[in-house]
């Protein structure tokens, strides 16, 4: 009864991730999509959380992310969804009214990033999985052939599938956003699943033994 419960929590949770990635796609990190890089010379060092009072008045909605470039990290960058005109006046404004600046609107550059498309972030890691799903599965069979050879392949190639699928369900369901750590996350988790199917296939052959 409990794993019946179980096997439909599990394809609960990868139904709705589906139709959340197929109505809303995966929320990404701004490494990833398009955003505005805003790049200001403030000409002397400054605090992010004095950065941070201005940004969330001139971006209530966003999430800004602050950074500092430069030798003397006197250059303040911001990453932001956009930036319009309006913004940029009220930014030189609010900078000037701070640091006791003279910049204009004009001073404020802007560069547009481009996104990066999820399906060439997953290429670099497609190699890598498929290889080691490859040498895991035949170390698998030889070394727990005993087990049954149909149930160790069904058992690694199910059980590895449904735990992909619902890693990625839970970030979409999450809105995680997709950054560097999510594909290293899922090979992590395909070694999780094949040394916890290698110890069950240790113990169910022990017991056979005795």
């Amino acid at each position: 009864m409990k794993n019946k419960i179980y096997a439909l929590a599990i394809a609960g949770v990868i139904l709705i991730g589906i139709i959340i990635v197929a109505v809303l796609g995966f929320k990404v990190d701004y490494s990833y999509k398009q955003y505005s890089l805003v790049s200001v010379q403030i000409g002397q060092e400054f605090k992010a959380a004095d950065i941070k009072t201005i940004t969330d008045e001139i971006f209530p909605k966003e999430k800004v992310e602050i950074k500092s470039s430069g030798v003397y990290s006197d250059t303040l960058i911001l990453n932001v969804d956009g930036i319009n005109d309006e913004q940029k006046e009220k930014l030189s404004t609010k900078l000037n009214e701070k640091y006791g600046l003279e910049t204009t609107a004009e001073n404020i550059n802007v560069k547009v990033v481009p996104k990066y498309r999820l399906r060439d972030i997953a290429k670099s890691f497609i190699l890598p999985m498929l290889i080691a799903s490859v040498v895991g599965l035949v170390y698998m069979v030889i070394r727990y052939r005993k087990a049954g050879i149909v149930k160790v392949i069904g058992q690694f190639v199910i059980l590895n599938i449904l735990a992909e699928a619902l890693y990625v369900s839970v970030i979409a369901i999450t809105r995680f956003p997709v950054n560097r750590l999510v594909m290293p996350g899922a090979i992590a988790i395909f070694f999780i699943i094949t040394t916890f199917l290698a110890c069950g296939f240790e113990k169910q052959i022990k017991s056979e033994k005795e």
